[in-house]
């Protein structure tokens, strides 16, 4: 009865202005982002069967096949399905584009349809597959400066673009050079639209509260709002295993041990390997700086380090706090030479100096 009510399925149909449409995306995301792959596939195939010409099931589809598979790495044959729905979405959303009524969402899932595959691509250390998709990402990231008091998702474009194209030149010099050409930015202005982005979008809510914290982590240096944030995602979404590692990274370097013991116990019965990394590196650290246990320790970080090998670059952050443990254990010793080898490593794999600098 509820999809008979929907607009013809072969219309170009906007899912602006319609609660009904929209309701259901926010269930797909919430289940998607809370690893409830079953229920969010629910709500996805209705969106589908309704509107299959629109570009938002497709990015749902996409979103559940990456968070079903994390950490979704190229090797992994799920990882073409996650492209080629991404590459679907940029292509319905052209053909948006071009409608009076449907511009708005035409221009947003053309700019996030890319924006997802080069994250994605980023993460695995392959940012030259990027370098297609720049010109157009960039023309609509500014687009939506004017776009986005009509359409709430774009304070999250807007509040990336205003943020880092200050902050990251600042951090990277050799970067200067380059955005000079481009349009400037406002930092403070940048978290103000990402706050707004985290209060009022849909499709782009946690991903605005994920880039507060790491831009927190990275950039502001404030771990405690980091870990706010860290927390909220993990408390509505106890069941994602990258929030909770994001989460338990932050609480080891504030040394927060209970608090540590309290997330992995709540989570103690998920088997994956991610969650095992986790789990290894977070014991290897506590091990060392709660219990002087250095032993244990040192084949804690061994052992994850492992772990994250197999995930790739993905995982260079953990393997950066492993060989940073493994630096510090050196050092204890006298063995100053490859305790300076192990750093070395560790600033190979992170930007973050409170890691670097523990």
């Amino acid at each position: 009865m509820f999809l008979s009510s929907w607009i013809m399925a072969d219309a170009q149909v906007s899912y602006l202005n319609r609660p009904d449409l929209l309701d259901r995306v926010d269930s797909c995301l919430q289940h998607t982002y809370n690893f409830s792959f079953d229920r969010a596939r629910h709500f996805q195939q209705e969106l589908m069967k309704a509107t299959p010409k629109h570009p938002a099931p497709h990015f749902l589809e996409a979103l559940i096949v990456y968070w079903e598979n994390f950490p979704l790495i190229p090797d992994d044959d799920e990882s073409d399905l996650f492209v080629d729905l991404m590459t679907q979405t940029v292509k319905l959303a052209e053909e948006y584009i071009e409608g009076e009524n449907t511009h708005l969402e035409g221009v947003f899932f053309d700019l996030f349809g890319r924006a997802f595959k080069a994250m994605y691509w980023a993460d695995n250390g392959k940012a030259g597959k990027v370098i297609p998709d720049l010109r157009t990402m960039y023309r609509h990231t500014v687009e939506g400066f004017d776009l986005k008091d009509q359409f709430d998702e774009f304070y999250f474009s807007t509040g990336l673009y205003n943020y880092y194209i200050e902050a990251y030149p600042e951090a990277h010099p050799v970067y200067k050079p380059l955005v000079s050409f481009m349009t400037e930015g406002d930092m403070k202005l940048g978290l103000h639209h990402l706050n707004h982005a985290i209060n009022h979008s849909i499709y782009l809510k946690v991903e605005s509260m994920l880039f507060m914290s790491l831009i927190q982590l990275k950039y502001e240096e404030d771990m405690n709002t980091a870990a706010m944030y860290a927390e909220k995602l993990h408390r509505e979404y106890p069941r994602n295993i990258y929030y909770q590692g994001h989460l338990v990274t932050i609480l080891l370097h504030q040394h927060r041990y209970r608090r540590v013991k309290e997330v992995l116990e709540s989570v103690e019965t998920q088997d994956d390997s991610y969650s095992e990394m986790i789990r290894v590196m977070a014991g290897a650290f506590v091990a060392e700086k709660k219990d002087g246990n250095h032993q244990l320790a040192g084949k804690g970080y061994r052992k994850a380090i492992e772990l994250a090998d197999s995930f790739g670059p993905f995982a260079d952050q953990f393997k950066a706090i492993g060989y940073m443990g493994l630096s510090r254990l050196h050092e204890n010793k006298g063995l100053h030479g490859e305790a300076k080898r192990y750093a070395r490593k560790a600033s190979n794999r992170t930007v973050y100096n409170f890691i670097l600098d523990e």
